[in-house]
């Protein structure tokens, strides 16, 4: 019987807590892990522990130190819960809305990091048949970057990505996941993923933390589009001069002319040597030891379990015999498909495919005989400030259906059959009265 001794809590949110503990096995095996318990009532339920556990099978088959490692899926007192290396840090989004945002060459170190890390993503393959894993995060963005206080770099929340494995029980389907104002224009005017969506996301995750400021939200014309990222590399100002020709083919309207995560990680290291302040390592030392030392006292242990030695179980759940059916996505995206062995095992019997989670409209474009025009965007304030960026999912417009068309028929034709027996009884009549005047 394994135990988990948990010594505090390091954070707590609307999904769960996490805390640090010791997971002592058989013969004295002990390990320092993080433990996220999570809460029994989220308003997602079955699909939300889907999810979790997708992340967690698909990050068992990622090999990269800066992203962050799960070890196993587990209940502790009756509640799901996920183990994961220990990585004391702080979000990316949290340190710039405290209005600690990395020096030039500190950001560039650590956006580099974390094109390696989506470079390995997406080129990886399965441990065991080599077969393409095709990930695509989805939602790259600063709260989903963690740097710690020796300055590591982790990427999180692979939720929603996109990847391909025979135990994945949720079904993404045409729903396009996502943070609206990180979004590249393909994926919400086509829904077409790849991994330059993700370069075109970090592009921008750059930008906000250099400026502080909110990128907004994506233009969806192509003159339109160019036009903001010109205003926006004017905004970074000399001292990020090094990073703006980077982040224009970051951001560029065409997916294929966007470089790789290889090739975006190479040249921020180049910059590095031209940027001004303080490395990463230095900067995060500086600024995260008073920031996760007041964390440690303000948060709330709404679990109790600080203090506690709990006996953990991990059941393996039954995988649908449908799995690979709800692994099929469209046609149109199936470039990036392939079959998977299964991964990691999950604590508990695999629920049935529930609704996806509440979803916006996409905009789709009119289109015109000249060729497809973007749709409208919305307007968009001259200076930016910051503001929580909505996290939505975006469902392409459903095409008209062909019953009113049918209807429409039906109609004409029942008018028809009417309206010639109106006329046979009004030529009957006729007859009558001449035969009656006669």
């Amino acid at each position: 019987m394994r135990t988990l001794e948990f010594q505090r809590i390091v954070g707590a949110g609307a999904v769960g807590s996490v805390y640090l503990a010791d997971l002592v096995g058989a013969q004295g095996f002990r390990r320092q892990v993080a433990v996220k318990v999570l809460l029994s009532n989220h308003p997602d339920g079955d699909m939300f522990m889907s999810r979790v556990r997708d992340e967690a099978r698909l990050l068992g088959l990622l090999q990269s130190d800066s992203i962050l490692k799960v070890i196993e899926l587990v209940r502790v007192d009756g509640r799901d819960a996920v183990l994961m290396e220990y990585v004391e840090g702080i979000d990316l989004g949290a340190l710039i809305e405290g209005g600690h945002r990395p020096p030039p060459r500190a950001l560039a170190e650590l956006i580099a990091t974390v094109a390696g890390a989506l470079h390995r993503a997406h080129t990886a393959v399965h441990p065991a048949t080599k077969e393409p894993l095709n990930v695509i995060h989805r939602d790259v963005k600063p709260p989903n970057i963690m740097v710690t206080s020796q300055g590591s770099v982790k990427l999180l929340d692979f939720g929603v990505a996109r990847a391909r494995f025979d135990s994945r029980e949720s079904y993404t389907g045409q729903f396009v996941l996502g943070t609206l104002n990180y979004m590249a224009p393909e994926y919400i005017l086509h829904t077409q993923v790849s991994s330059a969506a993700d370069i075109f996301a970090l592009a921008i995750t750059a930008w906000e933390s250099a400026t502080g400021e909110v990128f907004g939200q994506p233009k969806l014309r192509k003159e339109q589009h160019e036009a903001r990222v010109e205003e926006r590399l004017v905004m970074l100002g000399g001292e990020h001069r090094e990073l703006a020709p980077v982040l224009r083919e970051m951001l560029a309207w065409d997916p294929a002319a966007r470089p790789s995560g290889a090739d975006v990680e190479r040249s921020l290291l180049k910059a590095t040597d031209l940027l001004r302040g303080t490395g990463l390592r230095s900067w995060a030392g500086e600024v995260m030891s008073p920031i996760l030392s007041e964390r440690r006292t303000t948060a709330q242990d709404q679990l109790r379990l600080a203090g506690r030695s709990v006996a953990i179980s991990a059941e393996a759940p039954a995988v649908p015999a449908d799995v690979t059916h709800l692994a099929i996505e469209r046609p149109s995206l199936a470039s990036d498909a392939a079959a998977r062995p299964a991964a990691a095992a999950a604590p508990r019997p695999a629920p049935r495919p529930a609704p996806a989670p509440p979803v916006v409209p996409a905009t789709t474009p009119p289109a015109p005989s000249s060729g497809p025009k973007a749709a409208p965007t919305p307007a968009q304030p001259a200076a930016p400030t910051r503001s929580p960026a909505p996290q939505t999912g975006v469902r392409p417009r459903k095409k008209r259906s062909t019953g009113s068309g049918i209807g429409i028929g039906i109609a004409l034709f029942t008018g028809g059959v009417v309206g010639m027996m109106i006329l046979v009884v009004f030529t009957v009549l006729l007859l009558l009265l001449s035969r009656a005047t006669s």
